[in-house]
């Protein structure tokens, strides 16, 4: 997923560059208000998602649970990488913003492996 969204961030960055977002304000935090509200609808759907619901022994609900929590963290972390390039061509760049989205991506890793070790820890009990 890593490597989908370096090569994400530098396709949105290079098109963004190449558009006139850098020179009109008002589209860009418009652009930005759509990528924010797109994030918020995939961490929706992404903190409502348990594996507790899924049949862990079936292959199909497996693979379907990965491939939905997969799809939705890669919506999530393009719907961030958008928000860092955008805020950066409105106000410049400050790193903070990076950071902070750089964690929340992280925490919606992190909730996603802590609901399958909560998962695997309530078979083992």
């Amino acid at each position: 997923m890593a490597v989908l969204l370096v090569v994400v961030y530098f396709l949105v960055k290079d098109y963004l560059a190449g558009s006139n977002i850098a020179t009109d304000k008002a589209s860009a935090g418009n652009i930005l208000v759509a990528a924010s509200i797109i994030a918020v609808t995939a961490c929706f759907g992404n903190f409502a998602f348990t594996y507790e619901k899924i049949d862990s022994e079936s292959a199909y609900q497996r693979i379907l649970a990965h491939f939905t929590t997969g799809l939705l963290m890669l919506v999530i972390g393009t719907s961030l990488i958008f928000t860092s390039i955008l805020i950066s061509s409105i106000m410049g760049h400050f790193i903070l913003v990076d950071i902070i989205l750089l964690a929340l991506y992280t925490a919606c890793v992190a909730y996603d492996f802590w609901d399958i070790l909560r998962l695997t820890n309530n078979k083992v009990s």
